[in-house]
């Protein structure tokens, strides 16, 4: 992505520390960037169990993971080097109740930091996980983003949580650490604080402790890039919505892509994700269980390219609190998304894609982003164009 590099003497802040650097002999490199992606698209929901719960075809603009950021970077010395970044969303329409909210959105990958030259870069904040970063190697949606992005069958669990897992939400309170390639082995840790952790049993009958923990590895072999992440995320009460449960929230992804001499890049993830319950009773579920898998292709041809992928979840599998059976037959899916892109240069492009999800009689998948709250068996259906800026 083009970056707009400014000279910190056309910021007008920090003016103090300014001189100081200067004194120094250190000049920070400061960058604006930032991406304005709106799509006009029809959706629709059908087949629901119950018939009242579908969404008939209607016209939406929709925002695709609009941002803006500002990051900076100065050296300290001949091996550090610090860092900022603030990103954020940016609303250009009005969804989600944004009407009072104005045009700021979530805060994004928001953190200040130290990077060790060719050893490893520390970071405080708001951070994406290993899991996040992961879930977008077999998507080649240019936001990673909306219906046309194929990441359901990895991110969702068949509305059978009563709250929605959080492997692809950013992790909050975080410090991670990223190292440096080392002959194409890389790593990444994340640690999500456990500042809610209670000092006391609280109603459940147990203490909470929210920590959450986050590892990944990456090798990139040539044409292959391969990776490998786990993630755990305890107390969050994911399963069955509670508050100071002792639960445990677990997530391992698998992802690989290849691209062949022809420049046409092939991928695949894989995921298995489990809740736990450990205090659940009587009929409440204690444990669900989920495997998905998602592929993808891309090529292009000069200015325009064509992307697809694929995506299916099987059926759940599950235990009650009181070892009762739990049913998880048709609980899958099956995502399928055919799209096409058109680059007028380096920072524009037009998007056109299609995209369908089909539940099975007793699953509630959504779309990753850009979702269409459906009913239990529904299929769902996006055709949408779209205009994406970036700088």
């Amino acid at each position: 992505m083009k970056k707009a590099y400014l000279s910190l003497t056309a910021v007008a802040l920090c003016a103090g520390a300014h001189d100081h650097v200067h004194a120094e002999g250190m000049t920070p490199k400061v960058s604006l960037f930032g991406t304005v992606n709106a799509q006009l698209e029809n959706v629709q929901t059908s087949g629901s169990a119950t018939s009242a719960q579908d969404k008939p075809s209607r016209l939406r603009v929709s925002n695709v993971s609009s941002d803006l950021g500002v990051k900076a970077s100065i050296e300290l010395n001949d091996k550090m080097t610090g860092l900022f970044q603030y990103v954020t969303g940016v609303s250009v329409d009005n969804a989600n109740a944004n009407t009072n909210s104005g045009m700021w959105a979530n805060a994004k990958d928001v953190f200040v930091g130290v990077r060790f030259t060719d050893v490893a870069t520390i970071k405080l904040g708001r951070l994406t996980g290993a899991a996040r970063w992961n879930s977008g190697t077999p998507d080649f949606s240019p936001s990673g983003a909306g219906p046309q992005d194929n990441q359901a069958a990895l991110s969702g669990i068949s509305g059978q949580s009563a709250a929605a897992p959080l492997f692809n939400v950013r992790m909050d309170n975080a410090v991670g650490i990223e190292t440096a390639s080392f002959k194409g082995l890389s790593a990444r840790l994340y640690y999500g604080a456990n500042e809610g952790k209670s000092n006391a049993e609280v109603s459940s009958g147990t203490k909470l402790d929210d920590a959450s923990y986050s590892a990944g590895l990456q090798y990139v072999w040539g044409p292959v890039d391969t990776r490998v992440s786990y993630e755990v995320r305890t107390d969050k009460g994911t399963l069955n919505n509670t508050t100071g449960n002792h639960t445990r929230d677990t997530d391992m992804r698998l992802g690989v892509r290849y691209t062949l001499p022809t420049g046409t890049t092939l991928a695949l993830g894989y995921d298995r994700m489990t809740l736990s319950d450990f205090s659940a009773t009587g009929a409440a579920k204690s444990e669900l269980h989920k495997t998905g898998w998602a592929m993808g292709a891309k090529q292009a041809f000069g200015p325009h390219v064509m992307y697809g992928g694929l995506g299916k979840a099987g059926d759940l599998s599950c235990k009650l609190a009181n070892a009762a059976n739990c049913d998880g037959k048709d609980t899958g899916m099956r995502q399928w998304v055919v799209a096409y892109n058109y680059n007028f240069n380096a920072d524009m492009l037009f998007e056109a894609y299609f995209s369908q999800l089909a539940n099975q009689a007793r699953a509630k998948y959504d779309y990753d982003s850009g979702g269409l709250s459906p009913g239990t068996g529904a299929t769902l259906r996006a055709i949408g164009v779209g205009l994406r800026y970036a700088f």
